[in-house]
Order: C-alpha cells, then sequence, then structure tokens
C-alpha cells in the first residue's frame, strides 16, 4: 500500500527557455501539475533531492502531497518522467493530481525472484515484460509485481493471467501476452541437432576420371 510523501513546489516562470537549465543547475526539476481541481496547467519547480527520497522510499508511483503554498495543495502522482539519456537524471516530470477515491491506471515494475535458482549453465531467464499496468485506488498501488521464478524449468513460462495480484488491485493487459519465460542462453538454441547436421561437411564424392 503505498504511503503519502510531501514535496515543496514554488511556481515557475516558464516563459524563457533558459530557465529550466537554471533550474536544474541549481538543483531543481522543472514540472507541471494537471488533472483533478487543477483550472490550468501549473508550472512549478521540485527540489531534486527530494524526489529522489520520496522515490526511493515509496516508489515510482508515490502518493504525493504536492504543496504550492500554505493555501494550495494537490494529492498527486508522477505521470511522466523525462530523463537525461546521458546522466540518467531527471529532467522533468508532469504531476498528475488525483482523486485519492478513484481508480486510476499505473505502469508497475516487474520484479523477478529466483533468478539465480534457475539460470545455472546455459539456461536464462528471459523478462519479456518489466513493467506490467494495474488498475486500483492510489492507495492500494504496489510499489513492484514480484514474480517467484525459482520453481521454472526451460520451456516454462508465466503468462498475465498466471499472476495472482497480491492486493486489491487488477492487472492489465492481453492475458496471453508472456511476462517471463526460460530458455536455453541463444547461442545454445541455434546449436540444433539440425544445425550440427547442416554444418557436418559431407564427404566429397569421389572424382570421376576422364576416360583415355
Amino acid at each position: 500500500m503505498q504511503q503519502l510523501a510531501t514535496l515543496n513546489a514554488a511556481i515557475r516562470d516558464d516563459s524563457k527557455k533558459s530557465i529550466a537549465k537554471q533550474l536544474r543547475r541549481e538543483g531543481q526539476i522543472p514540472a507541471v501539475v494537471y488533472g483533478k481541481g487543477v483550472e490550468e496547467n501549473e508550472s512549478i519547480a521540485v527540489n531534486a533531492g527530494e524526489v529522489s527520497k520520496a522515490f526511493r522510499k515509496e516508489g515510482r508511483n508515490a502518493i504525493i502531497t504536492l504543496n504550492l503554498s500554505d493555501d494550495k495543495k494537490y494529492t498527486v502522482m508522477a505521470h511522466e518522467l523525462q530523463f537525461n539519456n546521458l546522466k540518467g537524471t531527471i529532467q522533468h516530470i508532469d504531476f498528475l493530481a488525483i482523486n485519492v477515491n478513484e481508480a486510476i491506471d499505473a505502469v508497475v515494475p516487474v520484479e523477478l525472484k529466483g533468478t539465480e535458482t534457475v539460470e545455472v549453465g546455459e539456461v536464462v531467464v528471459n523478462n519479456q515484460l518489466s513493467e506490467l499496468t494495474v488498475r486500483s485506488l492510489p492507495k492500494n498501488l504496489p510499489a513492484a509485481i514480484e514474480l517467484d521464478v525459482s520453481g521454472l524449468h526451460v520451456g516454462d513460462s508465466i503468462r498475465i493471467s498466471e499472476i495472482k495480484p497480491a492486493g486489491d488491485y487488477t492487472i492489465l493487459g492481453e492475458p496471453e501476452d508472456v511476462v517471463v519465460s526460460v530458455s536455453y542462453s541463444s547461442k545454445v538454441a541455434d546449436t540444433t541437432p539440425e544445425t550440427e547436421a547442416t554444418n557436418q561437411a559431407e564427404p566429397a564424392a569421389p572424382e570421376e576420371k576422364p576416360a583415355e
């Protein structure tokens, strides 16, 4: 269950393009808040260190009380994050104001447990869907969906329809979509008996001597 985090935000002037770079240099992240109860999109800035702390403690889908001033605050979630490809730092955040009593859809990471038990020799665990979309009340959003793969063998898989939610939420998506599977590494898979057979050189036919 998600706990409530708190972030202080400042209204920012986005009329100048250079303001975003200046904010980042000062340890701030440019952001925007919109959604429930927000009449017009508000351009804001939040402290990068406080954002990182909230996400580490409560997860990517943390429910946040966003304080803009003494008399203006919103309950929000980080709807979209933009990252610096080189540094990996957050460049911009879209905060979505929510109603805690209404169900929402959110993307949740998939965490695999027991891979070290399965990945022996040339066996590999393929995490084919690293994220899943779930629907629930904000307070019931899981920080992650954990899947125990320790009992899987080569050829086994786990599909969306086979995942039992560990809380009061629904996993969305195509039921037959494979989330995780177990196989041999591609190098081993390519070396099939048929492949080996074709790779073996057939004995050359004896040359016919020209008639004398």
